[in-house]
């Protein structure tokens, strides 16, 4: 590997910027740029006094229109294929010099501007963007012959780029990019950067660094050097074509003492004085005894209650009443105060969809009277007759809670649509406490099912209430499953970057090649592409370098 100084050559094979070039980089710009700041105040005095001898000589021959007009010819035209405008302060004084005559004095020198530290900050993430440029650049001549060369790259940057270069995630230039342009004309207006090319402020921009302050080597062999591997032990590069998504596994966990039973142990337990020959046997534990007590007394059932074995399927048989006795009830307003997440209900109507022993026309005679319970306090404090009330039941009775062939569902199934039938009906009542001014049906009425649109004030049209409510619902779910998404997406990509990162270690402590290392990610299914230009941001984290690149 041959170390290139001081030289700009015409044609490169193999281009390596390793770390210790780019500290020898940054230390010949800091004497090169206190050098040149160093000779300021002298230059600047000479070119003071240059130009007070044009200014006194336009002056004396009345040649301001004339100066002015040959001034922005000069700027615009070119010297070996670079704008003047857009070269160095000291080639474009010594260009004015050259055209300028004792008899024609019309151009004035450019004042040199100094060099400061937050130009260094800028130079130094060019020369880390120009880096990866060359890295890009060997990348493409390996895949060539040994003998393939190309014309030595020009620097090609655009502030857009450099203006969001992070570092850790951390911005590391905070100005914007008119500023950053300006930081860079500053440099190559100083001879920091060559042959500056430019085509507008919001195009990328390129230029040669000065060959007196970069550093870099040329590999004459890139395919043959760092290769070797031994006889003994050859070095084999496992490929695992696989993919890196993990599969949870799914554990179905047996909730207490509850099994399955059989038909004639459910048909054994309808009666009371049967109960001793149901076949399902459990254990009486203490708390069941205890729970045995408190079934009698709903209001003693609490949300970590254990139910005992068809004892909560005899609780909720006993909540069903005949019908005549519960349309009295109801005409007698005893469930105007009814609240059904305050009866707790919910967690017993799961268990007993479930594990129950009631039969599905008992437990859809449940929910309906239960439905009802609930939408009661609606008609608080009116006169709603015993014929109305039983109507309304009637009614329901013929078209909710029922396939469309008009049979019964199972338990499961009731239960789902009760859920929807609940939500609907509490909609409607937080209508009728917020809008006074409607006068609701009497039941027999309200829930007639022909009654669909919203002027004729009936219960069925609280169906495109529970339509947008699923809607919602589903855009909910659909959020959900998006995230779930990315989270899969962001878990793979952080396997992938722990499986490159054990690659670049082993790269790192010599067992591998850098070659072998872009060929594992390329060839690996569970790695995605992107991963071949983060190499080196790894190998920095790795080393805890700033500019930490590949090593011969």
């Amino acid at each position: 590997m041959q170390l290139i100084s001081k030289y700009r050559p015409s044609h490169i094979s193999c281009p390596y910027f390793l770390s210790e070039d780019k500290i020898e980089t940054m230390q010949r710009y800091r004497i090169f740029i206190n050098d040149f700041n160093a000779k300021l105040p002298k230059l600047n005095k000479e070119v003071k006094q240059y130009n007070q001898k044009v200014r006194t000589f336009i002056k004396e021959h009345n040649l301001q229109a004339h100066a002015y007009t040959i001034t922005t010819n000069f700027k615009k035209q070119k010297t070996n294929g670079t704008v003047n405008s857009q070269l160095s302060t000291s080639a474009y004084n010594a260009l004015v010099e050259n055209i300028n005559t004792d008899s024609m004095l019309l151009l004035y020198k450019e004042k040199y501007l100094p060099v400061r530290q937050p130009h260094e900050n800028i130079f130094e993430v060019i020369l880390w963007l120009y880096s990866q440029q060359l890295i890009k650049l060997r990348k493409q001549l390996q895949l060539l012959s040994d003998d393939a060369k190309v014309a030595f790259p020009k620097v090609h940057t655009n502030s857009y780029e450099i203006a969001n270069f992070t570092k850790d995630g951390v911005a590391r230039i905070l100005y914007c990019q008119n500023t950053i342009l300006n930081h860079i004309k500053r440099l190559y207006k100083a001879g920091v950067f060559e042959q500056y090319q430019s085509r507008g402020r919001k195009k990328p921009v390129n230029y040669f660094i000065n060959e007196a302050i970069f550093v870099f080597r040329d590999k004459q062999n890139p395919t043959t050097e760092n290769q070797h591997i031994s006889d003994f032990k050859p070095q084999k590069l496992v490929l695992h074509s696989v993919d890196t998504r993990t599969i949870t596994k799914k554990r179905i966990k047996k909730v207490g003492n509850v099994d399955n039973h059989s038909r004639e142990a459910e048909v054994d337990s309808f009666a009371d004085e049967k109960i001793s020959k149901n076949k399902n046997s459990y254990k009486i534990t203490t708390k069941d005894e205890a729970l045995e007590t408190s079934n009698q007394n709903a209001g003693k059932l609490g949300a970590r209650e254990i139910f005992p074995k068809n004892k909560l399927s005899e609780y909720l048989r006993s909540q069903i009443q005949y019908r005549s006795e519960f349309l009295q009830a109801l005409t007698e307003h005893h469930y105007d105060n009814y609240s059904f997440s305050a009866a707790q209900m919910n967690r017993r109507l799961d268990t007993e969809a479930t594990t129950g022993a009631l039969s599905k026309e008992e437990f859809r005679e449940l929910l309906l009277q239960l439905f009802l319970k609930i939408a009661a306090p609606i008609w608080k404090g009116k006169d709603v007759y015993y014929g109305s009330w039983h109507n309304a039941l009637v009614q329901l009775d013929d078209e909710v809670s029922r396939n469309p062939n008009g049979s019964i569902p199972r338990k499961e199934t009731l239960l789902y649509m009760f859920g929807f039938l609940v939500y609907r009906i509490n909609r409607a009542k937080r209508f009728f406490r917020r809008k006074k001014q409607y006068q609701i049906h009497f039941p027999c009425i309200y829930f007639d099912a022909t009654r669909k649109r919203a002027n004729e004030g009936g219960f069925a049209y609280t169906l495109e209430w529970l339509k947008n409510y699923q809607k919602y619902q589903d855009m909910r779910a659909t959020r959900r499953q998006q995230n779930a998404t990315k989270a899969g997406v962001r878990r793979r990509v952080m396997t992938a970057e722990e499986k490159v990162r054990a690659k670049v270690k082993q790269y790192i402590k010599g067992e591998f090649t850098l070659p072998q290392v872009y060929h594992y990610i390329e060839h690996n299914r569970g790695i995605p592409n992107y991963f071949v230009s983060e190499v080196p941001r790894i190998l920095n984290i790795l080393t805890h370098k700033e500019f930490e690149l590949y090593e011969c």
